[in-house]
């Protein structure tokens, strides 16, 4: 009697267990480039269709970059665009997904989302992945605004086609370790190159969150209202050029365990030919302060950086404060000693112009 019914309760087990999966299974369609005829899986979310893979469409005025320039790399994990061509890059019936599609998108799948969306097999052991939304997010890196190649195998970017301000645009992100360079939140360079992901463009789109699972959403960024400064603001508007003849770098020391110190150890200064124009125009607060423009008069090369944020310190220096790839860095104006300083807080390193 009690061996019977052991049977018929395994039996009826895993009758249920295979009804379950059978039941979260997704069904996968797929859809034809006419650019190409390179064909990608489709998978309905919600009331949303995606390619369940990464764009891989290069041709004319719309460029991409392979991972490490490795052409082979593009059928596994497709391009990677910068915005202005990700914008351009979905083919007829499809767009690139605005900031409230993604948001549309992870309401729809509830808490934990990331999980929901990412390729099981695809990404390191330490990661949890079930892709039970069969979006199939996988690890393609990025390359950043200098060119650098990073995070293959480590994490997932998309753009949206949203603009947030300056030169950022909302993207987003997959992978525990991707290093929080894109969110719905806060604004990605423009010249990061990320992955596409296609959304059909005739699917009915629902801002009705009424099932969601765990009663989750994510709210919609807001733009700040715009600031005005005080009539007593200490920082003056004005554009001051320094020539700098000589400069060194200095890196952050560690110990054994790899933990830094807080002490720095710089290289021999070496002489240059170098003009640093600093434009303070205060256009915005907290967001739009300055221009510093960083010309080298031998090579000609030239780069802007756009300062968000203007501080001055207890003993007089000027900070001022910009993101680079969402990481924090500053300058620092040294009138007394002559010098500006380029502070890198997360990369552990300085650079210091000397000025006549």
């Amino acid at each position: 009697m009690n061996k019977t019914y052991t049977y018929s309760a395994l039996i009826f087990f895993l009758l249920i267990n295979r009804f379950n999966l059978s039941f979260f299974a997704q069904s996968y369609g797929s859809m034809s480039d006419d650019r190409d005829g390179k064909t990608y899986k489709t998978i309905k979310i919600g009331n949303q269709t995606w390619m369940a893979q990464n764009l891989a469409y290069s041709s004319g005025s719309i460029k991409c970059f392979a991972y490490n320039n490795d052409p082979t790399l593009i059928q596994k994990y497709g391009g990677l665009y910068n915005w202005e061509n990700a914008k351009n890059s979905c083919p007829n019936g499809w767009k690139l997904p605005s900031n409230e599609d993604w948001l549309s998108l992870t309401n729809y799948l509830g808490d934990e989302f990331k999980p929901k969306l990412m390729k099981t097999g695809a990404w390191r052991s330490d990661e949890q992945t079930s892709n039970s939304s069969g979006f199939s997010g996988i690890p393609a890196g990025m390359v950043d605004h200098t060119g650098t190649f990073r995070n293959l195998g480590v994490g997932a970017y998309f753009w949206s086609s949203t603009f947030s301000h300056q030169s950022f645009a909302f993207a987003r992100e997959l992978g525990q370790n991707a290093g929080n360079y894109a969110s719905h939140a806060f604004g990605s360079n423009v010249n990061i190159g990320m992955s596409v992901r296609c959304l059909k463009t005739d699917d009915e789109q629902s801002d009705n969150y009424d099932e969601l699972d765990d009663e989750y959403k994510e709210d919609a960024y807001q733009e700040p209202q715009k600031q005005s400064y005080p009539a007593n603001y200490p920082i003056m508007k004005g554009s001051t050029t320094y020539i700098v003849m000589k400069t060194k770098s200095c890196d952050e020391t560690q110990d054994f365990y790899y933990n830094y110190s807080g002490e720095y150890k710089c290289k021999p200064i070496k002489a240059e030919s170098i003009r640093i124009a600093i434009d303070i125009h205060l256009n915005d607060p907290m967001y739009d302060e300055a221009l510093i423009t960083i010309t080298n008069l031998k090579t000609k090369e030239v780069d802007k950086f756009e300062i968000e944020h203007i501080e001055e310190s207890e003993n007089g220096e000027l900070l001022f404060n910009f993101m680079i790839v969402n990481q924090p860095h500053q300058f620092i104006l040294n009138k007394k000693s002559k010098t500006i300083c380029w502070y890198s807080e997360w990369g552990h390193w300085q650079k210091y112009y000397y000025y006549n």
